[in-house]
């Protein structure tokens, strides 16, 4: 016999054993051995999509990361890398950063200054801002009826002019949201009507839009609305946000954004909360005061907690992660609905916010970096935005 020969009886005989090997083994299992062949594959190919739909949440989204200069110290590209690095993928390319109001003349040509630097960096790095215009300047709170009546008029036409002459285009603007959350006690409002805060809107973005003509501007409303005077928050209810809106200019607002968070009471009284998203971000007023603005574009600023009271050990209180992972797909499954609203197209969007600012006054830790398992719940998020193509900004910086 020729070592050829040798070779092909060898195979022959460890085919024949591992047949017969399986025959004996799946007589004690009651199965065939072209059942157990076919399962192996079955199992080894339900392994791989199970390993494959693992590495997707991992990635959280399908695109790759945004570059960003080296040895840049801007907190908010710091904290988006972090997301990235944990993403192993693209996460977002539309940050929110917060302003305030120039005081006077001066301060508006240093502040624009800045402002321009920072959105020219925003932009070389790919991001779009949502630029949030709180209604404080360094003396404070902005009187609604002072800015009403004309007193920073001059001051806003010297801070928008300073930042287009420093080469800001309107593309880098992004999108500006002055006075927000105007229906809550925050701010120096108490001597206004509903109306009045379409007034501010309203000038504010006049001045905006003439030195950025095609930058967006648009408006945040608290999904709960209070009495200016309610300083403690006591009697928030869910009321129709058309007063708000009905004399904003049209032309001024692209899109409408709604802020509503998840709450919870603190440890020495007995617990309530708000968990469920169709009741803290109000989708049926948010359609109603859109349709109220001629706007299609919804955005919701919102998020879910892992700590809340941290200021004060007896009333601390901690949410469990499957409580936020509810809250986060709560969240998800009432934007989706708002999206497919009596086949009207809306366009959503969700800005979370995630900063831990549990040493803050306001103490509540809205971050997802505590632990893998808020990591994971926070990926997973991202993940499920992308597959109901939702597009997500983020608020948050870093320390």
């Amino acid at each position: 016999m020729t070592h050829k020969e040798l070779v092909v009886v060898n195979l022959f005989l460890g085919v024949l054993i591992v047949f017969f090997g399986l025959l004996t083994l799946g007589t004690s299992l009651n199965q065939s051995p072209l059942a157990m062949v076919a399962n192996a594959i079955k199992n080894d190919t339900a392994a791989t999509q199970a390993q494959l739909q693992n590495d997707q949440i991992k990635r959280c989204n399908k695109a790759s990361p945004l570059l960003f200069p080296e040895h840049e110290d801007d907190p908010h590209l710091i904290k988006l890398k972090v997301y990235q690095d944990m993403c192993q993928s693209f996460v977002t390319d539309t940050l929110m950063v917060f302003t305030g109001f120039p005081q006077d003349a001066t301060t508006a040509e240093a502040d624009a200054t800045v402002m321009a630097k920072k959105l020219i960096l925003l932009s070389t790095s790919g991001i779009k801002p949502i630029v949030v215009a709180e209604p404080y300047a360094t003396s404070g709170a902005v009187s609604y009826r002072d800015f009403i009546n004309g007193k920073y008029d001059l001051t806003l036409q010297i801070y928008f002019e300073k930042i287009h002459d420093l080469g800001v285009t309107d593309k880098m603007m992004g999108t500006w949201v002055p006075f927000p959350e105007s229906n809550t006690p925050n701010w120096n409002n108490k001597d206004t009507e509903p109306h009045d805060f379409a007034l501010c809107v309203n000038k504010y973005l006049s001045a905006y839009k003439k030195q950025f003509p095609s930058a967006q501007g648009s408006i945040l409303l608290n999904a709960t609305t209070y009495d200016p005077n309610d300083l403690e928050y006591d009697n928030g209810d869910y009321l129709d946000l058309t007063p708000y809106v009905q004399d904003i200019n049209k032309s001024l607002v692209s899109s409408l954004g709604i802020q509503g968070f998840p709450w919870i009471s603190n440890a020495t009284v007995k617990r309530r909360d708000i968990f469920r998203a169709s009741e803290f971000l109000q989708p049926d007023l948010a359609i109603s005061a859109a349709r109220e603005l001629r706007t299609r574009n919804i955005w919701f600023n919102t998020g879910s907690f892992a700590r809340k009271y941290t200021n004060d050990p007896a009333k601390l209180m901690t949410v469990s992660n499957s409580d936020r992972k509810a809250i986060l797909s709560g969240i998800l499954e009432t934007a989706n609905s708002v999206q497919d609203y009596q086949q009207n197209n809306y366009r959503v969007s969700i800005n979370l916010f995630s900063e831990d600012k549990s040493d803050t006054t306001e103490a509540t830790d809205w971050s997802y970096f505590q632990n893998d398992d808020s990591k994971t719940i926070l990926r997973y998020f991202l993940s499920e935005a992308q597959n109901l193509d939702i597009p997500i900004s983020i608020y948050d910086k870093s320390k």
